[in-house]
């Protein structure tokens, strides 16, 4: 680990909890983010939606990014909370603080982190652009070639930077993220060859999540693409990790949220029991338009993976997609309560 010329404004906390380094203030300002994501994202309509949402993307980076000390590990923290559980509670939620109010946004609203508040999402929606260009190639065997060639010189300058910034010892271990990322480029080099198994590829997040999970309880210090973003310190494997997730999206736009992002994986499950969701019209026409406004490939023609639906709100501008309310976890989709 080397150091960052220091960018945080704070370095200490704001709000300690009983004298210790365990803040208060991330947690608190993360809720009311996330509160005011679901309350924009359900009482504002068009184009002010979405400028909402670009607003409250941009406080979230600067307060998570540049504002705060301290770094946002969510699923790591959660395994050390429950090792520090019963013998220091207070550094326990130091480390849980986090995915205590994420989760439990989550279950309540859906994956509002995900589309609103995640630094992985806004950055990888500023890259779609190339994305969007190759989909606009008139020949399908030309967007296949102009992935590959994409994903190709991708790969290179990524194994070439992970080589050169290999540690000497213990590679795997040292540099979990980094392989993160090489793998979702290999997957990237997979989808791009086989479109159709998109959907199927998408169920790789849960195998994702576990094998994280598995880590961090076998006491191997798990990182991820973000840290670089949330630490003041530089992490090389994080570092390649963001940059093939970053350089990944303009290949299938928001790709690590697709296939491989273990956090979003854990969102996805609390999703399911959420009351919030997205519906489809009753009309459907099956136009496929709604397969291109959607960064994650969450609707085709009309069917919706809520399992992948970041809750962005682009599709609801569309063909007549709005938010829902269940009212309750085993509703059939006619008892919902229709909210534009």
């Amino acid at each position: 680990m080397k150091s960052f010329p220091l960018f945080k404004l704070t370095d200490l906390p704001l709000l300690p909890v009983a004298g210790s380094w365990v803040d208060a203030t991330p947690y608190a300002l993360m809720f009311l983010l996330l509160l005011g994501a679901a309350l924009a994202a359900t009482r504002l309509r068009g184009r002010a939606r979405q400028t909402v949402r670009r607003i409250v993307q941009a406080i979230s980076a600067f307060v998570f990014i540049i504002f705060l000390h301290r770094c946002i590990c969510m699923l790591r923290g959660w395994a050390f909370a429950m090792s520090l559980m019963g013998r220091n509670n207070v550094l326990a939620f130091g480390h849980a603080c986090m995915f205590v109010v994420i989760i439990a946004i989550g279950m309540a609203f859906g994956r509002f982190f995900c589309g609103w508040i995640c630094p992985l999402h806004l950055i990888q929606e500023g890259i779609a652009g190339l994305y969007h260009r190759r989909l606009g190639l008139a020949s399908p065997r030309l967007r296949r070639v102009a992935g590959y060639l994409l994903a190709a010189g991708i790969t290179v300058l990524l194994v070439w930077l992970a080589y050169l910034v290999r540690p000497g010892a213990r590679f795997f271990s040292e540099n979990v993220a980094a392989v993160w990322g090489l793998a979702l480029l290999a997957l990237i080099f997979f989808v791009v060859a086989h479109e159709r198994w998109d959907a199927r590829a998408k169920k790789l997040k849960y195998l994702s999540l576990a094998a994280w999970l598995a880590l961090s309880l076998a006491g191997v210090f798990v990182t991820n693409p973000w840290c670089v973003l949330y630490g003041d310190e530089l992490d090389y494997s994080s570092l390649v990790a963001l940059l093939a997730v970053v350089s990944g999206g303009a290949v299938i736009s928001l790709a690590w949220c697709r296939y491989l992002c273990p956090a979003g994986a854990t969102l996805a499950v609390a999703a399911e029991v959420a009351a919030l969701r997205v519906a489809a019209p009753g009309n459907c026409r099956c136009c496929g338009r709604c397969d291109l406004v959607c960064p994650t490939g969450a609707l085709k023609e009309g069917n919706i993976d809520q399992s992948s639906c970041t809750y962005c709100g682009r599709c609801l501008e569309h063909c007549g997609f709005q938010w829902v309310w269940v009212r309750g976890a085993d509703s059939s989709p006619g008892e919902v309560e229709q909210h534009a």
